[in-house]
C-alpha cells in the first residue's frame, strides 16, 4: 500500500514583518555581532525556520539591507513631494532623513543611524558581495538626488555639475548617520544639513548648482 507524502505545514508568519524585525537587530548590533539565536528570539521563529524562509544570516543581511534600501527610499521620495522647489525639497529630504536616523521615524524608534552606513561599511573589505551591496546603495544615494535636481534644474545644469552636486549631498548624509548614531542631537544635524543645502545649491532652481 502506497504511503502519501505528508506536505510541509504552511509559513504562518508575515514574511515583511519578520524581516523587519531581524532588520532591527542588525542595525542594533551590526552583522558580526548578531547571532542567529539573537534573531531567533526577535523573530519567535527557530533555525530551520529561518533558513527556510530568509537562508543563511549573510543572506539575511542582504536581504535586509535590500528592503531598508526600498524602505529608506521610499521614506525620503515622500519627504520630497511635501515641498515645491529644489531647495526647499532638498531641506525636506534631509529632514526625513535625519528623523530616520534618530529614530523619529516609522522604521525605527532608536537613533540608530543609517542601517547601511552604521553596519555594512564594517563588512565591505572582507567580502565582495558586501561591497558590492554597499556600492548599491550609495549609487541608488547618488542617482535619487541627481534625478531630484536634473528634474527641478530643467537642463539648465551640465550633468557633470549635477553629479558632483548629488555626490556632495550624499556624503552629508552619510556623516551625518555617524553622528547621529554616535548621539549628537537632532537639532545640530538639522543645523548641518540646512547649511550643507544653502552651500551647495542656490535657492532659485535657475541659478547653477556648484
Amino acid at each position: 500500500m502506497k504511503t502519501e507524502t505528508k506536505r510541509g505545514r504552511p509559513r504562518k508568519f508575515d514574511e515583511d514583518v519578520t524581516l523587519d524585525r531581524i532588520m532591527l537587530v542588525f542595525w542594533r548590533q551590526g552583522y558580526a555581532a548578531t547571532s542567529l539565536d539573537q534573531i531567533a528570539e526577535a523573530t519567535g521563529l527557530n533555525r530551520p525556520s529561518l533558513y527556510a524562509a530568509f537562508g543563511s544570516k549573510k543572506e539575511m543581511y542582504l536581504k535586509v539591507i535590500g528592503r531598508f534600501a526600498d524602505q529608506m527610499q521610499a521614506h525620503l521620495h515622500d519627504a520630497g513631494l511635501t515641498a515645491s522647489g529644489l531647495h526647499p525639497r532638498l531641506k525636506a529630504i534631509m529632514t526625513a532623513a535625519i528623523d530616520l536616523y534618530c529614530g523619529k521615524s516609522s522604521l525605527c524608534n532608536a537613533a540608530y543611524g543609517c542601517l547601511a552606513i552604521s553596519t555594512l561599511t564594517t563588512e565591505v573589505a572582507d567580502d565582495p558581495d558586501f561591497k558590492s551591496m554597499m556600492a548599491h546603495v550609495v549609487e541608488r544615494m547618488d542617482q535619487g538626488f541627481a534625478d531630484l535636481i536634473r528634474e527641478e534644474t530643467k537642463g539648465l545644469v551640465p550633468e557633470a555639475n549635477l553629479r558632483f552636486t548629488a555626490q556632495h549631498l550624499s556624503l552629508i548624509l552619510h556623516g551625518i548617520s555617524v553622528r547621529a548614531r554616535t548621539g549628537e542631537s537632532r537639532t545640530a544635524l538639522q543645523e548641518l544639513a540646512e547649511a550643507a543645502v544653502d552651500r551647495l545649491v542656490p535657492e532659485t532652481a535657475s541659478q547653477t548648482v556648484v
